[in-house]
């Protein structure tokens, strides 16, 4: 391959995680600039209803989708030209997966929605809304892998803006019970393109089984499903035990505060999902010096990015909310830099999907979970609730150490990453934090000033990880 072939792939690929991360990120933050417009046409039931359901459409779905994601991803390296293939006969186990549990559920409707305190009729949408939704999962996989970033960020903005035109316009018809219009405008977007990507698999593929794929796929994604769940635990049960310990007041000062930081794992998603494919290619390269350069610099970039945050932090809970709620300041810097932690320990995690071994990630995912919730049992009680997002914080910085590890045993003791760099960069990320979040007790000018700065560097780092990266990876072999 010339090096001009490979210097039109890097610039590919750049381009690609740049729109890919920007699109992802301002897309999802419109979730949290639209919600001021449904607090108003949903009442706190309502709400609550809503935000039940979407909670059991996780749990639901990371147990029928038997984490084959995550098979794909790896299928996708593996396979090469007999991917479509693969990717038509793994979409039949999904599906035969997703139907098996409609079937199963549906004789015990009434028992489910005292248990789940969900409508029937929500149960048996959210059943067919799992049948169909992973296909577009499935296909923005197969597109990132082929930097076909464009047709990614067409499917994030038809859902994203379908999301709030449905939901708006179903509310505003409903009489009665409005939260069935936030519920189904919420899922029809998705669900539609599912459809579609769905017939579209099936049609590429023309393969519905095959024992070889259906074997790989399990194998790989099964072990995945206790860390899909653990992962929901660290995210969700900090609350359900602030409401538990403090009450429900609490819990919404701390939701509403981790709401904004967790704009910043939004972004680090989105990254981890852009560079993933790269990742993969430098490893069967065995690039590593080029891998450490280009997620060092990430996280450089994206921790200046965090700190802007974190110093913005006030002003932005005084734009989006109430004064009741300008507390929430205080949980900023955890959850952030959780989220930093975060996008280190995918990468790290990436290397045990490319060595196929993925029950680390979900012993991992498990111990972090138990983590968070011992240390909220024995802190929230002591200090109070904003102590939850320091021990969300403990959750994700134990995962990437352990991960860390992991990408080390999986690939038989081979430094893929580098210990000083991640001693290096934890140093950084948890003084700086500390550093933004006492900003808080200076002048306002003081903070100001230092949010400049750290712009000014986030812009710097930017501009020379793209230089960097450019010279690096074009002499790769």
């Amino acid at each position: 391959m010339s090096i001009d072939t490979v210097s039109h792939k890097t610039k590919l690929m750049v381009k690609s995680i740049a729109w890919y991360t920007i699109s992802n990120v301002l897309l999802r933050s419109v979730s949290l600039i639209t919600s001021p417009i449904f607090t108003r046409l949903l009442s706190t039931s309502d709400y609550g209803i809503v935000s039940n359901f979407q909670t059991w459409t996780q749990l639901i779905g990371c147990i029928t989708g038997l984490g084959l994601g995550t098979a794909i991803i790896r299928g996708k390296v593996e396979f090469g030209e007999d991917f479509k293939e693969f990717l038509s006969s793994v979409q039949t186990l999904g599906f035969i997966s997703a139907i098996s549990a409609l079937i199963i559920c549906l004789p015990f409707l009434r028992e489910l929605s005292q248990f789940m305190v969900l409508d029937q009729f929500c149960i048996i949408f959210m059943l067919i809304y799992l049948v169909f939704s992973p296909s577009v999962t499935f296909m923005q996989i197969n597109y990132r892998f082929e930097y076909k970033y464009k047709k990614n960020i067409l499917i994030a903005v038809f859902n994203t803006l379908g999301n709030v035109v449905c939901s708006i316009t179903l509310i505003l018809m409903w009489t009665d019970k409005r939260y069935f219009g936030r519920i189904i405008g919420t899922s029809i977007p998705m669900l539609l393109l599912g459809i579609v990507f769905f017939v579209k698999i099936f049609h590429d593929g023309k393969i519905f089984y095959n024992k070889g794929y259906w074997k790989y796929a399990l194998r790989l994604g099964l072990l995945i499903i206790p860390h899909s769940l653990a992962m929901i635990a660290l995210g969700q049960i900090d609350r359900i035990m602030i409401i538990r310990m403090c009450g429900e007041s609490e819990a919404g000062i701390y939701s509403f505060g981790y709401a904004y930081a967790i704009v910043i794992g939004m972004l680090t998603n989105a990254i981890n999902e852009g560079i993933q494919p790269e990742i993969y290619d430098l490893i069967q390269k065995k690039a590593y010096k080029n891998l450490n350069i280009m997620t060092r610099n990430i996280c450089l970039i994206v921790s200046a990015i965090g700190f802007a945050m974190i110093l913005f932090g006030p002003e932005a809970l005084k734009i989006l909310g109430t004064e009741s709620y300008y507390e929430a300041r205080w949980v900023i810097f955890p959850i952030v830099i959780g989220s930093i932690f975060q996008l280190m320990y995918q990468n790290y995690a990436c290397v045990e999907i490319y060595a196929k071994d993925t029950k680390i990630i979900a012993i991992g995912s498990i111990l972090a979970a138990l983590i968070d919730i011992v240390l909220n049992y024995i802190f929230i009680p002591i200090y109070g609730y904003f102590v939850a997002g320091y021990t969300t914080l403990a959750g994700y910085f134990f995962l990437m150490i352990f991960h860390f590890w992991g990408a080390r045993k999986v690939m038989n003791g081979e430094k893929i990453f580098i210990g000083s760099d991640v001693v290096v960069l934890s140093v950084i990320l948890i003084m700086g934090g500390m550093f933004c979040n006492l900003c808080y007790f200076l002048e306002d000018y003081v903070r100001y000033l230092v949010l400049v700065l750290v712009i000014f560097v986030a812009i710097w780092k930017g501009e020379a990880f793209v230089s960097k990266y450019f010279g690096k990876t074009k002499n790769c072999k």
